[in-house]
């Protein structure tokens, strides 16, 4: 360390010497304001460092000729160690400001928190899937994996079947009630909507009979330079309407109601992009619900919290339903013979 000291103050230099190193530590000054100000995120005048750091070298001068030299090291040596300590500070910062952010949001469209016992098991299965892999991978039996995910993902869909598989699934078996004759219980019935207690939209203000409101974040370019886009907020909300057919109407209390069709009527794009979808006046549609009777008026709404309750647009429906056994079939084709191939490689 003595040697290093002795080596920095043994050199000494002239006028012109130290005129050079002044104008020199003004290009030290430029990374400094940059620093402070962009990572550190520091108000000063802008002309502060290039003032400061030439000074700084004037003076050692004066103290001693060879001390200028060393303060140049010493400057220089400081951009790196503040331009790193700048970079993690900025890094807490910006992640700090995030999360504030972010419970703004939750706070203002009522997002609760996910509870612990979700976060506990996410992180059990996650645990549980790493250590597999890796017990697979110490093991040499990591290509047991070509049959567990297939198994696994075959497993969850059966047993853990989305709400949108579930009301495909019933729609499939479900026959179509006309409205007048509807029996009590899950029924499903196609018709034309009419608004009773129209709602606003959130961020259009457009009045309907319902609405699915999502807002999505826009995500870094890809190497094809196309924008991607991921979902941060959805919110689906449905009124009382009536849905009628040429034999009759019946109200439907649209509390809790799903919406099962890709339909935009309303988007405003940017780094935030948010999309409206409505159900409206005189739309089309297949609703699947529970009918009961309250002193004698019919209406439809939601059952238990596991029953089906959604609308969808019945072209859509009959088009999956034309070519849903022929996808099963190839799939189901598909999956056997890739079990065969993996047999085949295993052994």
């Amino acid at each position: 360390m003595n040697e290093f000291l002795d080596f920095l103050t043994q050199n000494e230099i002239d006028g012109a010497g130290v005129i050079f190193l002044m104008i020199f530590s003004l290009g030290i000054a430029f990374f400094q304001t940059v620093i402070f100000s962009g990572l550190f995120n520091l108000k000063f005048p802008d002309w502060l460092f290039f003032i400061v750091s030439p000074l700084f070298v004037g003076i050692s001068f004066l103290i001693h000729k060879s001390y200028p030299f060393a303060v140049i090291l010493f400057l220089f040596a400081s951009v790196f160690l503040f331009a790193i300590i700048g970079m993690i500070y900025s890094g807490i910062r910006s992640s700090k400001q995030e999360k504030e952010e972010r419970e703004k949001f939750n706070t203002k469209h009522n997002i609760q928190k996910t509870p612990l016992d979700k976060k506990l098991l996410g992180f059990l299965v996650g645990a549980c899937i790493i250590g597999a892999f890796f017990y697979l991978a110490q093991s040499g039996n990591l290509k047991l994996l070509f049959l567990i995910i297939p198994g696994f993902i075959i497993i969850s869909n059966i047993f853990f079947p989305s709400k949108k598989s579930k009301f495909m699934r019933l729609q499939s078996i479900l026959p179509t009630s006309k409205i007048a004759s509807a029996a009590m219980g899950q029924v499903e019935v196609v018709g034309d909507l009419e608004e009773i207690e129209p709602i606003i939209s959130p961020y259009f203000s457009k009045p309907c009979i319902g609405y699915y409101y999502k807002i999505e974040k826009e995500s870094k370019p890809d190497d094809d330079g196309r924008t991607t886009y991921s979902t941060i907020f959805t919110e689906c909300k449905t009124g009382r309407f009536k849905i009628k057919d040429e034999t009759g109407s019946v109200i439907v209390d649209g509390e809790g109601l799903e919406y099962y069709f890709d339909r935009i009527d309303n988007q405003q794009g940017g780094k935030t992009r948010h999309t409206e979808t409505y159900l409206k006046t005189n739309d089309y549609m297949l609703l699947i619900g529970y009918a009961s009777s309250d002193n004698g008026d019919v209406f439809i709404k939601k059952g238990d919290s596991d029953s089906v309750f959604g609308i969808a647009l019945p072209r859509s429906i009959s088009f999956r339903n034309k070519y849903k056994p022929l996808l099963d079939s190839l799939l189901t084709t598909l999956f056997f013979i890739t079990l065969i191939l993996i047999y085949i490689i295993l052994n």
